[in-house]
This record gives structure tokens, sequence and C-alpha cells, in this order.
């Protein structure tokens, strides 16, 4: 899985799964554009990937806000001419009931977990066609597959996230632009770690075949064959990483 010579862009790179993602790109010898709201866990990831041989930027960045994917785009070019690979960890929800929520929490957890990733396609794919294909790796979740009480609204912008991730791939197949996803069970990562106490966490775990969380490097792999050229069969699929928690045929 080399990425010689190829530069991806890691929406959602400033910690977590994300920040797995950038390192093992730069690992594999990619030019990484990190973007993130927060600039400066961006720039730590950029260091991490230079300090790992690559060339790396950070970008300050807006899932939620269509400009900011076209400027991530833009500064990717100005800084490496071209990219070859776009993936998006970006996610958020809060554990809350339905008839407890307003319309504003609504809105803003799907413009995060889908419209981001609509807009965030858009311009990939704007710059992927005209310039020989490539690849774009989303992130769903398993709460989009089966449901999940307390994250309902959530739910329905993963599963849209799986829909918008098949529908893409069959109209970018002509272009040689392959979208896949993955659909992460519970990771260790800052965000979890935030908003779940332990009880919660022993929970999570109990339901899980393989007993555990996965680290973010566990979910980074994921995202990193699927952008691959070892993946280049593959396209409109999403890719539980769930250590057994939901499994499909």
């Amino acid at each position: 899985m080399t990425f010689e010579n190829k530069t991806v862009v890691v929406a959602g790179g400033g910690s977590g799964i994300g920040r797995a993602a950038a390192r093992i790109f730069a690992e594999r010898g990619a030019q990484v554009v990190v973007a993130d709201t927060n600039l400066a866990g961006a720039e730590e990831t950029a260091a991490m990937a230079e300090r790992a041989g690559a060339k790396a930027i950070a970008v300050e960045f807006d899932i939620t806000v269509r400009a900011d994917s076209e400027k991530v785009v833009a500064q990717a070019v100005q800084a490496f001419g071209s990219v070859q690979a776009f993936t998006s960890t970006v996610g958020w929800s809060d554990t809350t009931f339905f008839a407890q929520e307003t319309e504003e929490y609504w809105d803003r957890i799907i413009r995060i977990n889908l419209l981001g990733s609509i807009f965030f396609s858009r311009a990939a794919i704007d710059h992927l066609r005209p310039n020989g294909g490539g690849s774009i790796v989303l992130t769903s979740s398993d709460a989009g597959k089966v449901g999940t009480m307390g994250e309902t609204v959530y739910a329905a912008a993963k599963a849209g996230v799986i829909g918008f991730t098949k529908s893409l791939a069959r109209e970018a197949a002509r272009d040689k632009i392959r979208i896949n996803a993955i659909s992460p069970g519970p990771t260790d990562t800052p965000l979890l770690r935030s908003q779940s106490d332990q009880h919660v966490i022993d929970k999570m775990v109990r339901a899980v075949p393989l007993k555990r969380m996965a680290q973010p490097e566990e979910q980074a792999a994921a995202i990193v064959f699927l952008a691959s050229d070892d993946a280049s069969y593959i396209t409109g699929q999403t890719l539980s990483v769930s250590g057994g928690l939901t499994m499909n045929s």
C-alpha cells in the first residue's frame, strides 16, 4: 500500500482516527494535507507526518462550510500540484433522546455528518475528474446500519452517508474515481473519552464480540487500504470495522 508521489487530503486529521490515518499515509510515502477545525491539532499531526519523512501542511477547515472544502483542495494543489486521495473522518454526535432534541441540534448533526460529506466529496470529485481519477473514503457508522438508541438523527445521517457512497460510486466509476466508506465501532478516541464515562465505555465493550474498543490505528488501516491501489476493484462499499458488533453478509 504505497503512496509514493501521491497526495492525500485528510479531513478531521487533527486527532483520533484522522490523525492515525495521516500518520500511516505519511509512513507509506504520501504528501499529506491535514484539515481540521482545530488548526493547532492539524499542525501537530502535520509535524508527525513530517517526522515520518513526508511533506505535510495543515489547513483550518470546517466541513459544514462548502467553501472550506474548496479551499482545502486549492491549498493542496498550491502546495503539491494535485491530489490522488481524499478521506474524511469528521463526525459528531451527543447521546440524547429524540423527543428532547431541538431543531438546531438536528441541523448540526446533519450538517456535520451528512451534508459535510457531500460538500467534501463534491470538491474532491471536481478535482479528481479532470486529473485521471482517484479515491474518496468517507466515514459512516454502524449506527447507520442497525440504529442506536440516543443517536436517532445521527444514525439517519450516517445511513445517508452509506446511500451517498453507493450512489456516488456508480456515477464516478466512469471517471476512474472510487468511493468507499468505513463504519467504525467503538474506538478509543479523545472525542469518545470526552463524551462517555467508564461505565458507558464498559457497556459498549460488553456488546462487542472481540470485547474491546478499537484503537484509532485499526480504523485508519482500513481507510488507507480502501484509498490505496490494493483496493483498485473495490467501490461503493461501507466496511464495518467494529470488532464484530455488526456482521453483514
